[in-house]
């Protein structure tokens, strides 16, 4: 995704489609047809299709999980190693949704975390050890 947009933000809000008070697990990302890429080297553990999530994918990252959910295709299969930035869906409209868009989370040992927060450790440069 060329520009990422937060349209929905982790955290508690009013759900679009019921209206009513909803904890939101992950962000929504403004999404028309592009390609999910994997945030980090892992395991494809569970792709599939959910009611609320529609199509969507399941990565371990040794304690941490990625969620990439409303996909329209899924380009790969549990147990399959994927790469930080390789091509693994393209975004869509599927599940409990009111129109075409990324839903991203991350859980770290099980519990889900603000993704925002995550993405910005991850894009911090990293300092090379001090000399002794």
């Amino acid at each position: 995704m060329p520009q990422l947009r937060v349209t929905s933000s982790f955290g508690k809000r009013v759900h679009p489609v019921t209206g009513l008070p909803d904890l939101h697990k992950g962000i929504d990302l403004a999404a028309r047809c592009d390609p999910v890429l994997s945030v980090m080297d892992g395991t494809v553990i569970d792709t599939g299709f959910n009611p609320i999530l529609g199509k969507y994918i399941r990565i371990a990252h040794g304690e941490f999980q990625s969620i990439y959910g409303h996909l329209s295709y899924i380009l790969v299969t549990p147990g399959e190693p994927v790469s930080g930035g390789e091509f693994i869906a393209v975004t869509g409209a599927t599940g409990r949704v009111t129109g075409e868009h990324l839903h991203f989370s991350i859980r770290y040992r099980g519990r889900y975390i603000n993704p925002l927060h995550f993405l910005r450790s991850l894009l911090l440069p990293r300092r090379p050890p001090s000399p002794k």
